[in-house]
């Protein structure tokens, strides 16, 4: 398994770590669940009707890649 670190706001990660507690979870628990919830939710066979379906492709696959190499920040 492998880690991803997200840069917060002290106020918005405690909102999260309550909001994880609150369904019983840990925060990285509560953020993996999300995570993979999210990704199952992209149907890849959906992108071939998008416009520019080929650099959308490439645009989530570069995402994919650097989210699962620990080069993404994010902002709530």
């Amino acid at each position: 398994m492998a880690n991803i670190s997200i840069t917060l706001p002290k106020v918005e990660k405690k909102r999260l770590e309550h909001l994880a507690l609150s369904y019983g979870l840990s925060l990285p628990e509560l953020s993996q669940r999300v995570l993979e919830s999210l990704a199952s939710e992209i149907p890849e066979e959906s992108i071939e009707e998008y416009k520019n379906s080929k650099k959308l492709l490439a645009s989530y696959k570069r995402a994919l890649r650097d989210w699962k190499a620990g080069r993404v920040r994010s902002r709530l």
